[in-house]
């Protein structure tokens, strides 16, 4: 190879590994939670109960409060809800629920938005599952929007025993 050549080899690779350390920075730098988060962390924690005890109480006012306006649902078979769709499932009709129980496992904060996981026990009023306790992991997107903290996407999957 010409030195030519091997230079411009050189210069390329210098040029790669440079983009490559740089996007590597921006992301650890973008990802990293935040140190000081255990305020927010006890506060998340909290509003997870109350997401659950109003949802039970089929509470509208509490639902309307704790959900952002464009708040999304995946459910366990993979559809995708809004949040109309959600309060008019647990506010309306039938109980969709006879009890439920939520544990938060995981709570990570970056900024104004926290990740949770959790594990979720409901015991179905209605449906082939009616009166069995299932099981799902969930997974929760809170973010602050004007001062509060607003449940912004939610993902169960059903953990099979």
């Amino acid at each position: 190879m010409s030195t030519g050549l091997m230079g411009a080899i050189m210069s390329i690779r210098s040029l790669f590994t440079a983009l490559l350390a740089s996007c590597l920075l921006v992301g650890c730098v973008t990802t990293a939670p935040a140190t000081s988060s255990t305020a927010t962390e006890k506060q998340i924690r909290e509003l997870e109960q109350q997401q659950v005890r109003a949802a039970i109480a089929r509470d509208r006012p509490a639902l309307e409060r704790l959900f952002a306006a464009d708040f999304r649902l995946v459910n366990p078979s993979g559809a995708i809800a809004s949040k109309q769709e959600l309060m008019q499932l647990l506010t309306e009709g039938a109980s969709p629920y006879s009890s439920a129980v939520y544990q938060t496992d995981v709570v990570s904060v970056y900024r104004d938005v926290v990740v949770t996981i959790g594990l979720e026990t409901v015991v179905p009023a209605r449906g082939a599952q009616a009166g069995q306790q299932v099981k799902r992991r969930v997974t929760h997107v809170w973010q602050q929007q004007g001062g509060q903290w607003r449940l912004v996407l939610r993902q169960a999957t059903v953990v099979t025993p």
